[in-house]
């Protein structure tokens, strides 16, 4: 069993996945992919519907196994690791939420204390649920069922509850999928608070590339399972290489030196 000071000394070691490969049904899903995420980085993982994204955080989360390759969390295989020892390193935030969980808000939010039961105190679980309600401004409805919530409300619990869960890292898949604006603007809030507060590293899958340019110090382009390309986020300016990603043409606004922010969206022929 791995104890709090042993995840300390080791959390500075981050992410690092090395030659990752997976087939799925006769399938080849993910083909030899590498690179590593610091301790505190937001990284974000950009690509095309099928590229290989989700697969990729089931693996790093451990929800997937019988993989090629190597991944590493603080310095230990996660494939070594028991259940509980990996969610005490590393929790994800899955694409969307079922809202038919049979639990309040507050109940859900002590199962995510499950990986610390031994090792925290009571007090310890208390401190780090009402710290998460108080970050992502779940509190006013925390005696409701989740079956009750909104989508951006149920979205706002999964991210408490990774929280809660007290890891060096957060897995996010699609984060801001299927919520309108305001939610979406709350949840990026949520997500850039986090890693800055906390230092927690952030893997975070998303379609939205403007979103990944102002979130990301990394981003990794997936591509038919493979990492395209792996660099800054300030390499998606480059639109020739969007266009290559995604197979359409995209097309920069705003200027250099007008104080604008850049914005890269799609081309589109007049209808």
């Amino acid at each position: 069993m791995i104890g709090v000071n042993d995840i300390g000394s080791m959390n500075d070691l981050g992410i690092k996945i090395s030659g990752l490969s997976l087939d799925l049904n006769g399938r080849r899903i993910l083909r030899g992919i590498s690179f590593d995420v610091a301790r505190g980085e937001f990284f974000c993982v950009i690509g095309r519907n099928g590229a290989g994204k989700s697969t990729l955080l089931k693996c790093i989360a451990g929800i997937i196994g019988g993989y090629g390759g190597d991944i590493s969390v603080c310095g230990r295989p996660v494939a070594g690791m028991s259940a509980r020892e990996r969610s005490r390193l590393v929790s994800y935030v899955p694409q969307g939420s079922s809202g038919d969980i049979p639990y309040t808000v507050r109940d859900f939010l002590e199962l995510s204390r499950y990986p610390w039961r031994g090792v925290s105190s009571g007090a310890d679980d208390l401190r780090e649920i009402s710290e998460a309600m108080d970050m992502t401004g779940i509190a006013a409805f925390s005696d409701r069922r989740l079956s009750s919530l909104s989508g951006g409300e149920r979205q706002k619990v999964m991210i408490a509850s990774a929280i809660a869960q007290r890891t060096d890292t957060i897995l996010m898949d699609e984060p801001t999928t299927y919520l309108d604006y305001a939610h979406q603007t709350e949840t990026i809030d949520m997500m850039s608070r986090i890693n800055r507060t906390r230092g927690v590293s952030m893997i975070v899958v998303t379609h939205d590339i403007n979103l990944a340019m102002e979130l990301s110090g990394t981003v990794i382009a997936m591509r038919a399972g493979r990492a395209d390309w792996v660099g800054p986020s300030s390499g998606l300016l480059e639109t020739a290489r969007l266009n290559e990603i995604f197979g359409v043409s995209f097309k920069k606004y705003g200027s250099d030196g007008s104080g604008e922010r850049r914005i890269l969206a799609p081309e589109r022929t007049a209808l």
